[in-house]
């Protein structure tokens, strides 16, 4: 008697419970991994601003422990410029590579879209690098609690001074639409000492920036939603 083997195919019943059971793991998996790749670009991002703290560092060594100054909040084609002054340009000899000015979770943005080596999205103090006037190093008084530099979420093919002064004021310190909600709702800083850090966009107050709230502010001391807030430079920076 021959016996023939039979193989036997899956239901359709049991194709389903493999379809559903390998979507609930991509359910579950998928935000995970998604989670993970956001680490480590924000890993990447603090990595960069680490090196630009070292930058910033040896360049006030090498000037008589001052600032770089900018000519102008916004500085167009700032790696490229012969007629306007960019503490990115200018330290440039110290940072070795245009590349650390990029974030890599940063997107290009809708206007004056990066081009070449001008291209960044991180924002400068500009209670710090002000514009036309040298800051000394010996002017800041807590170099641990300052914000030197933060994130915008777009890549431009300028460099930006946020906040920069308005008469004996300074504007733009801290929009949300501006600074630090690239990654999980916050963002990493530098600080004057060098160091980098992760915070909250809520947790960053005027103080971080080396300013006073003041009376015509149009919001709270820390995590202003306003795209336009005042505030004045702290007398003990």
């Amino acid at each position: 008697m021959l016996i023939r083997n039979q193989k036997k195919a899956f239901t359709l019943i049991e194709l389903l419970v493999v379809v559903a059971i390998i979507s609930i793991l991509a359910a579950i998996l998928f935000p995970v991994f998604a989670r993970a790749r956001e680490n480590a670009r924000r890993a990447s991002c603090m990595s960069n601003m680490k090196q630009i703290g070292l930058a910033v560092i040896q360049y006030t060594q090498d000037y008589d422990e001052k600032y770089p100054v900018a000519s102008t909040n916004v500085i167009y084609n700032f790696a490229t410029t012969t007629t306007d002054s960019s503490p990115f340009q200018e330290m440039y000899p110290y940072m070795k590579s245009w590349q650390i000015l990029n974030c890599p979770s940063a997107t290009p943005g809708t206007s004056s879209l990066p081009s070449g080596n001008n291209s960044t999205n991180y924002l400068l103090n500009g209670v710090i690098f002000r514009i036309n006037t040298s800051l000394s190093m010996a002017a800041i008084s807590q170099p641990s609690g300052h914000i030197l530099m933060s994130e915008y979420s777009q890549l431009f093919s300028y460099s930006v001074i946020r906040p920069y002064a308005v008469g004996a004021a300074y504007i733009y310190w801290i929009p949300t639409s501006l600074y630090s909600d690239l990654h999980f709702d916050g963002g990493n800083l530098l600080f004057a000492d060098g160091h980098a850090k992760w915070r909250k966009q809520a947790s960053i107050c005027a103080s971080d920036f080396g300013l006073l709230n003041n009376t015509v502010s149009t919001g709270p001391a820390c995590g202003v939603t306003t795209y336009s807030a005042y505030a004045n430079v702290d007398p003990q920076l």
